[in-house]
């Protein structure tokens, strides 16, 4: 079972915003191509994996969205418009959260009130957490065992204290080679690598 927790630092938390922000400076339509390309293989569906995004440009908490492999209905079609509305229906179902409470559509998208550092803190304290980082380990060269958690941001770069903190945790840097590639490729990439193992 992996897990990627993607840190979607300019997208809005409000549903019309979200909306709003195709083809803008947001560049929202990068949240459809994430969910795709971690989530879905030809044919079918990954069961084996969860993505879960925060999305942080909100007026009072960010909102990650957890999205199981195995567990999520019918998503409306694979097109960009359709997993952005999927996105913002269940935005709005959770626009009301107190602080670290949850709830789950009927999609089987669970959205919680949390931050990105909470998400990864967690994670930290149960298994292994690997951080996508230019500077990190080569992740041919790593050994990925168990339940794998991957972290990594949208087109912003985290916060230099942030990724030193999360280190300091625990986390290990993994890079995934000498050319930066927006975060739908990196989850493509590093899923393959993990297949890869598997097929061998």
């Amino acid at each position: 079972m992996s897990e990627y927790i993607v840190r979607a630092h300019g997208a809005p938390t409000d549903p019309a915003q979200l909306l709003a922000g195709v083809g803008s400076g947001a560049h929202v339509e990068y949240l459809a191509q994430i969910i795709v390309n971690t989530l879905f293989i030809a044919k079918g569906h990954r069961d084996d994996v969860t993505l879960t995004l925060v999305l942080e440009k909100s007026g009072d908490y960010s909102r990650a969205l957890s999205i199981p492999g195995d567990a999520f209905g019918s998503l409306g079609g694979l097109n960009e418009s359709s997993l952005l509305e999927v996105i913002a229906d269940s935005l709005l179902e959770g626009r009301h959260l107190a602080k670290e409470a949850t709830v789950t559509t009927s999609l089987g998208i669970r959205v919680a009130a949390t931050s990105f550092e909470h998400i990864a803190r967690d994670r930290l304290a149960a298994g292994k957490v690997y951080l996508l980082d230019r500077k990190g380990q080569d992740v041919r060269a790593l050994e990925v065992t168990g339940d794998a958690v991957f972290l990594l941001t949208d087109h912003i770069p985290m916060p230099r204290k942030l990724g030193k903190s999360l280190v300091r945790q625990g986390a290990i840097r993994v890079s995934l080679g000498p050319v930066m590639l927006h975060a739908s490729q990196c989850v493509a990439v590093v899923q393959n690598e993990l297949d890869r193992r598997e097929w061998m």
